[in-house]
């Protein structure tokens, strides 16, 4: 929470002060480049006029950058030590309730959230006391210096006959002033199923009983609910809304009987990792605001999903719009509205699936191929300190990226049919010391722009999504 309410002082800073002030500088570049010399001055009025626009420039820079560099660090350190003291409480309590109830697996998850807490915080701490956050803070401005350069580039090729749109899209996106990036309203959906949706057949028992009973399909409600899994090690958080364990077992044993939901996840767990997803995406240019909704799955199909379903998945629960119907509403109303949704699990080992509409070019130069629909889905898993970034990673193959080695990307992956290295040369020094978590880098924010500015509609560029 700290640290999204910082990201988003400094973003109206760079909106509100700074803009206005660049924007002036260059009504006054302008101003002294036409100003005519007096030459009873000796031209001193046109070196003045110069020497102000410039004293502003390097004032508005120095206040700005010093500005938005002690926000980070003040916002950095308040938010460790709450996160620190969260980890710390949510884990004792964890570790206490657990073995009050008999619930080994949740001991387990609290001193994991506990020690990994503790360690988070110390080496987040002792990061800002040797400046190695400020290091990163020069890089990060750097990177987005170099970003802003290619996508105005990319910007002015496109439009390169229609100057019109150009102005507005370098406008909206912050290209020249402000806060850069592309502003985007994403959706995340909360799936669930209901104990209460009757089958067809008139005999009174509910779809999700026959699911349950349905020998080709591997459900199991009890396991949906996250009272058995198969893995101790591949646990999600379901959430059943409307009962407890005995209703739960009591319904399955009566083939039906009280009303509830089961949800793969709580709205808690998917706003953080929208949350994730809002604060990594900066480092591709994207401004993401996500709205929320549920949607509930009536095919079992979309209960455990095969990885050959992800476009299915897309339209008949996300409603999004396939290609070969309608083109049109599939690339200039899908595609600038990132979708994500929410599964109770794979058919496999995965952890999240995505589709993106056009073909795409990997930063290793390999080919990403494209499909019929635009969209992402993802389950939990525990422990966040590693999974909380598959919904960042999805939508990072929304936008055409793909695999890379190292667990310090984000879109590096643990399936072992990718053959995906987890170690490279800057793994273990960019995890515990310089950034200690995965992220994004420049040359994946330049594919990005490259499959953005190829690809969408010319509104999407020159308006923004919100504020």
């Amino acid at each position: 929470m700290a640290a999204t309410q910082c990201r988003d002082i400094t973003e109206w800073v760079e909106e509100q002060v700074s803009k206005p002030v660049e924007e002036w500088e260059e009504r006054q570049e302008q101003r002294c480049k036409k100003e005519s010399c007096n030459w009873w001055t000796l031209c001193l009025n046109k070196l003045l006029c110069w020497f102000v626009t410039i004293l502003v420039k390097v004032v508005r820079w120095v206040v700005v950058t010093v500005g938005k560099w002690v926000t980070r660090t003040v916002c950095t350190v308040v938010g460790i030590v709450v996160d620190l003291v969260v980890a710390v409480a949510t884990g004792l309590f964890d570790i206490v309730a657990g073995i009050v109830t008999w619930d080994w697996a949740r001991v387990w998850d609290g001193f994991v959230e506990l020690v990994g807490g503790v360690v988070k915080g110390i080496l987040g701490l002792a990061r800002v006391v040797f400046l190695v956050d400020t290091l990163d803070y020069i890089r990060e401005e750097i990177q987005k210096y170099r970003l802003r350069n290619y996508v105005r580039d990319l910007l002015e090729k496109r439009f390169a006959r229609d100057p019109d749109n150009l102005t507005a899209a370098l406008d909206a996106i912050g290209v020249d002033h402000g806060a850069f990036g592309l502003r985007l309203t994403g959706r995340a959906s909360r799936t669930f199923v209901r104990s209460d949706r009757m089958a067809d057949t008139g005999d009174g028992v509910p779809e999700l009983i026959r699911w349950h009973e349905d020998p080709n399909l591997d459900i199991d409600i009890r396991k949906l609910a996250g009272y058995d899994y198969d893995s101790f090690w591949k646990r999600g958080r379901p959430e059943v809304a409307g009962a407890d364990e005995n209703d739960v077992d009591d319904y399955i044993a009566r083939r039906g009987g009280k009303a509830f939901r089961i949800y793969p996840m709580s709205e808690r767990v998917l706003r953080h990792k929208a949350s994730v997803c809002e604060e990594r995406a900066r480092e591709l240019g994207l401004i993401y605001e996500f709205e929320f909704d549920e949607r509930e799955i009536r095919d079992p199909a979309y209960v455990l999903l095969a990885e050959s379903r992800q476009d299915e998945y897309n339209i008949d629960v996300l409603r999004r719009i396939d290609e070969t119907v309608d083109a049109a509403g599939a690339r200039n109303q899908d595609l600038p509205a990132p979708h994500g949704g929410t599964v109770f699990g794979y058919q496999g080992t995965l952890v999240g699936l995505s589709a993106h509409l056009d073909d795409a070019v990997g930063v290793d130069g390999s080919p990403f191929p494209g499909s019929n629909t635009s969209g992402v889905s993802c389950l939990d898993r525990l422990p966040d300190l590693v999974f909380e970034y598959v919904f960042a990673h999805e939508l990072g193959h929304y936008f055409g990226l793909v695999h890379v080695d190292g667990a310090h990307r984000i879109m590096f992956t643990m399936n072992k049919s990718q053959g995906k290295s987890v170690f490279t040369w800057w793994t273990v020094p960019s995890l515990l010391v310089f950034e200690q978590q995965p992220k994004f880098v420049l040359e994946e924010a330049k594919r990005v722009w490259d499959y953005i500015v190829a690809g969408w509609p010319t509104k999407a560029l020159t308006t923004r999504a919100h504020s």
